[in-house]
């Protein structure tokens, strides 16, 4: 009689498994605290540097404390490194190029080989189709959802700039205030860079607009870094003010804007991680670890077949 052993997993494997979790738990807890206050860290010292330039006070006292300031970057670098660390440990584990995520049974589909599913790399369909290719679409709309969202908020503060009262509820709650004044026209040409990352992660621009891909995945990061942490926070606090748990302070703002601002942060966040995310996905090219994918990007060499572009370390935007 034949008998069916089950088997276990290893204690080695085990302790690798509680290692990787406990480093992606520790790597969350430690970003979590660092973007809690990151975006006030941020325009606070922006807005500073421009009070200082123009002697103008802000719309908003932030403060900036570079102590505090350093210790939440600190915090979410140090978060940052474990959660890579994690997830490439998970790779490993899974078999996985640690620094791609490719395994070899789906090279082929990243090579370009009929019969997988998906969009390849550089975003062309396969025969097959599937759930790559919807991931490609969303991350597409998330694209354009982000210039949407960006152009909103930057109308809102420019027209606050030029002396427009829609949103306000005392039309001098800000006193004598310019374009340039710190924390209106700031926050507009932060929104302008918002959507500009927005629309090329939707378009993924080809030349003359070249640039290393770190550059606008970098400015995604920081910029949902700075987003949704507030967005959660300031949704939050809404919440508490409706159920009579906290009290409002709205300084002649509209309570209509507080009400609307904070989700449209976290949806603006989060639709920007996503665009970054698709844009990395079809943007990464042939993995320098193991080989695996494809160029990005190609170009027709007039004969019918395309070629590799040349410099696969740079993409555009």
């Amino acid at each position: 009689m034949e008998t069916t052993h089950l088997h276990r997993e290893s204690p080695p494997a085990r302790t690798g498994a509680l290692t990787t979790a406990a480093a992606a738990v520790a790597g969350l807890a430690l970003a979590g605290a660092g973007a809690s206050g990151i975006a006030f860290d941020i325009v606070g010292g922006i807005m500073a540097g421009i009070a200082a330039v123009t002697g103008e006070s802000g719309v908003v006292d932030l403060g900036f404390d570079p102590p505090m300031a350093a210790a939440r970057a600190a915090a979410l670098a140090a978060g940052t490194t474990l959660l890579v660390t994690a997830v490439r440990r998970r790779r490993r584990a899974r078999g996985a190029c640690s620094r791609c995520g490719r395994r070899p049974d789906n090279g082929a589909a990243d090579n370009g080989a009929a019969g997988h599913g998906g969009r390849d790399d550089a975003g062309r369909t396969s025969p097959a189709g599937g759930g790559r290719e919807t991931w490609q679409r969303l991350s597409v709309r998330a694209g354009y959802l982000t210039v949407l969202l960006a152009a909103g908020y930057g109308a809102l503060k420019v027209q606050w700039g030029l002396g427009g009262t829609v949103g306000l509820t005392d039309p001098r709650a800000f006193g004598d205030v310019h374009l340039w004044t710190p924390g209106l026209g700031d926050t507009g040409v932060l929104a302008l860079i918002g959507m500009a990352l927005g629309l090329g992660f939707a378009r993924t621009w080809r030349p003359p607009l070249r640039m290393p891909r770190w550059m606008p995945l970098t400015a995604a990061s920081v910029g949902s870094v700075m987003l949704v942490p507030v967005g959660v926070l300031g949704t939050g606090q809404r919440v508490a003010v409706a159920l009579g748990l906290a009290q409002p302070s709205l300084e002649g703002v509209s309570p209509w804007v507080f009400d609307v601002i904070y989700p449209w942060f976290l949806t603006w966040g989060l639709a920007m991680g996503t665009a970054a995310a698709g844009y990395h996905y079809r943007t990464r090219g042939v993995c320098r670890a193991c080989g695996r994918g494809r160029p990005a990007f190609v170009r027709d060499t007039g004969a019918g077949v395309p070629a590799a572009r040349e410099g696969a370390g740079t993409t555009t935007l």
